[in-house]
């Protein structure tokens, strides 16, 4: 059994169509038009499987234009697809998937739809999966091409959570069912998440021993929290006797919008074949970070699509799409 990064090659991109009016208030619309020019972006090099509650059909049929698109009908409570999918995996030359519990970050009463789309979205694709009771979003692991795993602490083992097992057998059990030799744990993510600290605001792997990090300024109050995790990083991979080259990439400027501060990370971007799609935030980060992109992919289009109104509830480009891969 072996995890496939994201940055190797995908048979299908998935997206679910945003629907929680209660999230996103009056700015709903804004944000399905953003989520359809990330389709119609994704759509141009890859076949994007669009999920959406039945009464929000015509408008994706209207808002998208590329025949690279499919409408799959289901019943959604929201709409983070990294969270709610199954996380693929390949055996015996075979893509399989595992459905992890989904109990809406512990907070949210309304999942139990959500709850159901890992197994839907197998039976859909046809794609063999194991059932797992460990309550896991996909937006809180991420892993490289070299058996390790990451995640957040503060996350995986939140009391909210309610997790049957404890943290050994979680531990255990996640690398029987990847075949992992490490997982990493930060102890903390950004600050305000509502996810309480998903990993793909903080870090991604790309390959050749590399990793993009989230760093900031020491005037921003998630400075320690990442000067920790980038230390215990460190320290990790010193220990593990592993070939590693940090790349930091800074937060954006923190913006408000209705008063909420907005939680924003450039690391939540997505790997669509060759190109690459970031958030733009319109701050003055923008420019840099797309230069550090250009240089790391020269090989790779550098996309950046204006995110502010997905980003108001909660999450962005990562946390909006899943790859399934190509085997």
């Amino acid at each position: 059994m072996k995890l496939i990064p994201e940055w190797y090659e995908h048979q299908y991109c998935l997206i679910a169509w945003p629907c929680n009016k209660d999230l996103y208030g009056d700015i709903i619309n804004n944000a399905r038009d953003e989520v359809a020019n990330v389709i119609n972006e994704i759509a141009k090099t890859e076949r994007v499987i669009v999920l959406s509650n039945k009464e929000d059909i015509n408008e994706i049929e209207n808002k998208t234009n590329h025949e690279n698109i499919d409408i799959l009908e289901c019943k959604l409570d929201d709409s983070w697809m990294r969270d709610i999918a199954p996380i693929f995996y390949k055996e015996d030359e075979k893509l399989k998937s595992i459905s992890f519990e989904f109990n809406g970050y512990g907070k949210y009463p309304d999942y139990l739809n959500d709850n159901k789309i890992s197994k839907f979205i197998s039976n859909y694709l046809n794609i063999p999966t194991k059932i797992s009771d460990l309550v896991i979003e996909g937006g809180a692991i991420t892993y490289d091409d070299k058996k390790n795993l990451f995640s957040t602490k503060n996350v995986i083992f939140n009391k909210n959570r309610k997790q049957k097992h404890n943290s050994e057998y979680i531990i255990e059990e996640l690398k029987l069912l990847f075949d992992l030799n490490y997982i990493f744990f930060f102890e903390n993510g950004l600050m305000e998440d509502d996810t309480d600290g998903h990993v793909d605001n903080l870090l991604c792997p790309i390959g050749k021993n590399k990793y993009l990090i989230a760093t900031t300024h020491k005037l921003d109050p998630n400075y320690e929290i990442l000067e920790k995790n980038k230390s215990d990083l460190i320290k990790f991979f010193k220990d593990t006797n592993q070939t590693f080259d940090l790349i930091e990439v800074p937060l954006p400027t923190r913006k408000k919008i209705n008063n909420k501060n907005i939680i924003s990370s450039y690391i939540n971007f997505y790997f669509s074949k060759n190109k690459i799609i970031l958030p733009k935030f319109n701050v003055k980060e923008d420019n840099e970070v797309k230069l550090t992109f250009e240089k790391l992919f020269p090989n790779r289009e550098i996309m950046m699509l204006e995110t502010e109104n997905i980003n108001y509830g909660g999450g962005n480009i990562h946390c909006i799409t899943m790859n399934v891969p190509k085997i």
